[in-house]
């Protein structure tokens, strides 16, 4: 699907290509994963200019499962490097003024070992139902089969009966360790924040994600603020409003029906703890807001996913520039 493109192979022609057509302006970074894959960081600024009179934003996904973020991401690297989308069409965005004043960095493949192992290239409804999905995402239980296995963030595959296959949500970290990527730092994908971070000091993170069932079944998309268990209150205005303006955006484009608030991260348990370890340092310190976008429904075809996302990535762009 030439105009969905989400695999690693992909991203790394086009990485060639923008190389090709526009090398003072982009920067590739890489960490080597356990699997052999790179996880790529791609930045996109003009270099000429010195960092400290620029905005520094870094756009990510980590869910092999999700692979309308990679797609969308790679829309608007393409228009950052060309002048066009992915279909050809003009960009929106001014780009002598983005290039001059903002630091744009992104991860657009933060686990390719999971999603090379997806078996199709986007989840549109028409491969499986989303029981079947959960297990191609977790794992297939063993002890119960067609159900999903557990969701883990670390975890050593001797110490449990697991799923054979694994499920494509986790990365291979060591010879018998899996991990599900923002749920540790010993992921490809929080490596690759890390070593960018320390070179460019980022202000905002922008989290890209997909989900199959949202709380209110006429929405098909949503922003995700901090928990309010470790949010930093400080912080907050901001993220509102930013998240405000992804939603409008969104409820301006055919077929995208958001939740018109945004809604904050409402895990708890083991699976917030998780989160409080990983995350919540990064929340006192950097704006951070998320995407979910409907995954695995005729609903949403392939270009509505990725036009999702690229939305969402070009109104950060734009409110940056207006800062």
């Amino acid at each position: 699907m030439k105009n969905f493109p989400c695999r690693q192979h992909e991203l790394e022609a086009k990485i060639k290509e923008w190389q090709k057509i526009n090398p003072d302006i982009i920067r590739i970074d890489h960490v080597d994963s356990y699997s052999g894959y790179k996880v790529y960081g791609i930045t996109i600024s003009d270099f000429t200019i010195p960092s400290a009179q620029k905005r520094a934003h870094y756009f990510s996904q980590p869910h092999a499962h999700e692979p309308g973020t990679t797609a969308g991401m790679i829309d608007v690297i393409e228009q950052l490097v060309t002048g066009k989308d992915i279909y050809g069409r003009p960009t929106t965005l001014n780009l002598k003024e983005v290039l001059s004043r903002a630091i744009l960095s992104f991860c657009p493949n933060g686990n390719p070992f999971g999603r090379e192992k997806a078996p199709v290239d986007c989840w549109d409804g028409s491969y499986c139902d989303n029981e079947r999905f959960w297990c191609w995402m977790r794992g297939d239980d063993p002890e119960n089969p067609g159900h999903m296995w557990k969701r883990l963030n670390v975890w050593d595959i001797r110490d449990y009966n697991a799923p054979d296959p694994v499920g494509i949500v986790y990365e291979q970290i060591g010879e018998f360790r899996y991990a599900e990527p923002n749920r540790t730092q010993e992921s490809s994908y929080f490596k690759i924040f890390n070593k960018l971070d320390a070179q460019y000091h980022f202000e905002a993170w922008f989290d890209l994600h997909q989900c199959e069932e949202f709380r209110q079944k006429n929405y098909n998309c949503e922003v995700l603020l901090c928990s309010k268990e470790f949010c930093n209150p400080a912080k907050e205005p901001e993220n509102i409003q930013w998240a405000h303006q992804v939603l409008e955006a969104w409820a301006e484009y055919p077929g995208l029906f958001p939740d018109p608030a945004p809604v904050p991260l409402s895990y708890t348990g083991e699976q917030l703890e998780y989160f409080r370890a990983n995350w919540s340092p990064l929340h006192q310190r950097i704006n951070i807001i998320n995407t979910e976008v409907k995954n695995n429904s005729p609903e949403m075809t392939p270009e509505l996913q990725l036009k999702a996302q690229s939305i969402a990535i070009e109104v950060s762009i734009k409110r940056l520039m207006k800062k």
